[in-house]
């Protein structure tokens, strides 16, 4: 199970060796866990679009203000883990961010114990939302260039006009052409 306590961070997260992860107002002790395995660490996003990003909040107002740009440069198919406190008098909860969530086109994917104090929610794109958002990932296919069906009467008309119109062809044709009458 996910949540025991000798699980590594990156299983108990679902990150894999390659992936592309980006933290967020992460402890110093996440990262060193994350290194340890071949794992590329980003603390931007700005970058192209990254497979997994984890976000440490601890005030509800920031995971509102925060939520909307992540999810905006994330991989339509990678996940946000939001990772909070449980400690009593905290105004986070598994619920709000679950709301949080729902309005921004999310939904709860898991739930992880990290530790005693931190419990963290991966977060995932509807299914309508990640076929939307394809377009980030994949470039569009070049448009290909319809060839419309010519008769032969057809292309032998294009080539008499081609001809007449350079002078009847080219010089050499032309000067056969005369020696041989």
């Amino acid at each position: 199970m996910a949540g025991t306590p000798g699980t590594p961070l990156p299983k108990k997260l679902g990150i894999k060796a390659g992936h592309k992860v980006c933290l967020l107002n992460a402890p110093l002790s996440v990262e060193r866990h994350l290194q340890a395995e071949d794992v590329r660490i980003t603390h931007d996003l700005r970058l192209p679009p990254v497979d997994m990003v984890v976000l440490f909040v601890d005030r509800l107002a920031d995971l509102e203000k925060r939520i909307s740009t992540i999810t905006s440069r994330m991989h339509p198919q990678g996940g946000l883990w939001i990772v909070f406190r449980t400690k009593r008098g905290s105004d986070m909860s598994d619920d709000l961010v679950r709301r949080i969530a729902m309005a921004a086109g999310m939904v709860n994917d898991r739930t992880v114990e990290i530790d005693a104090t931190f419990m963290g929610l991966r977060l995932v794109l509807r299914p309508e939302h990640q076929i939307a958002m394809m377009y980030r990932v994949t470039a569009p296919a070049p448009a290909r260039r319809l060839r419309r069906p010519t008769s032969p009467a057809l292309r032998a008309a294009r080539a008499i006009a081609r001809t007449s119109a350079t002078g009847g062809g080219s010089t050499l044709r032309r000067a056969r052409a005369r020696s041989a009458k």
